[in-house]
């Protein structure tokens, strides 16, 4: 009798084990193993695998932006001439600007870059860039430079430390030094503005800073607010054979291009007189160790983001 007790408790200990360690597995397997995560958190974790997807599907991508002067036509001589190359996997940009009067060879004579555009549009302004600076230009970007001045106002201006004081009455630009925030107007002159004393290449520094300073803005939440009416402007004033898709996919990830920092080039050389006529002349070697400094300090960002994987 002793021992049927005793078969029987341990039969029922058992079936109570036996039910708890059933619970405890499928509770493990089963249930969220996150179930107090946050929604916030978890949007954040989907949109981060979005961008993730669209890194690896764009690669590096390389923009030609052109800017002009004329609103009623694009044959124009080229104004700005800038290569923006963006490594989607690491989120980080390089902007190098070309200044306009670079010589350079077009079909096979020597001119200044800027006239590329005039001669055969954008096909050999595109053609051009690739020769002298070794590179494949995936698309282009053309703005008329003009509906600058529409931007900024759109975007309640731009801050920036004007160096000097910038005078030039017959562009009507007329900037006091110091801080300051400009308007659309302001903001123009202030990237177009070059004397006898300030060259292209202060020239160019200015407008990269000028259009850094703007994605910026662009891409606040104060800007996103004014989306709409940043597209119609984009519409009105800029051609381009980026898709609507490739727009949108380089829009997910420019927020975070921005907050990694952009580096930026311009083509070193210097000012020379040739057949009568004044030329930018670039030094080649030291644009190619620049362009290697600037390869290395894009993917120093790749290793460390590998390095804090490894981490985890």
């Amino acid at each position: 009798m002793k021992y049927k007790k005793l078969l029987y408790t341990t039969i029922i200990v058992g079936a109570i084990l036996g039910f708890f360690v059933s619970w405890l597995y499928n509770s493990y397997f089963t249930l969220d193993p996150y179930p107090q995560r946050d929604p916030k958190e978890e949007q954040a974790l989907l949109e981060e695998k979005e961008k993730n997807e669209i890194a690896k599907q764009l690669g590096e991508y390389t923009v030609l932006l052109l800017g002009v002067d004329s609103s009623s036509s694009f044959k124009t001589r080229t104004d700005t001439i800038m290569l923006a190359t963006v490594d989607a996997e690491t989120r980080k940009a390089r902007l190098i600007s070309i200044p306009r009067d670079t010589r350079v060879k077009i079909k096979g004579s020597w001119d200044k870059i800027n006239a590329a555009y005039v001669y055969g549009g954008v096909d050999l302004a595109k053609q051009t860039v690739e020769d002298f600076l070794g590179v494949k230009v995936d698309r282009y970007v053309i703005v008329n430079f003009n509906s600058l001045t529409q931007l900024v106002d759109a975007v309640g201006g731009i801050e920036v430390e004007v160096p000097f004081r910038m005078l030039n009455r017959s562009e009507n630009i007329d900037l006091q030094p110091g801080r300051q925030i400009l308007n659309g107007k302001d903001a123009l002159a202030y990237s177009r503005f070059r004397d006898s004393k300030h060259d292209d290449i202060e020239r160019a520094k200015r407008q990269q800073e000028v259009i850094q300073i703007l994605a910026k803005k662009i891409f606040s939440v104060q800007g996103l607010r004014n989306l709409p009416e940043l597209v119609e402007l984009m519409q009105e004033n800029v051609k381009t054979d980026v898709p609507v898709r490739e727009i949108f996919a380089l829009a997910k990830l420019a927020p975070d291009i921005i907050d990694n920092g952009i580096v930026s080039v311009v083509v070193p050389g210097k000012n020379e007189r040739i057949d009568g006529l004044w030329y930018w002349s670039p030094d080649l070697a030291r644009l190619e160790q620049q362009l290697r400094a600037s390869n290395e300090e894009i993917h120093d960002i790749a290793k460390s983001t590998e390095g804090e994987d490894n981490d985890v």
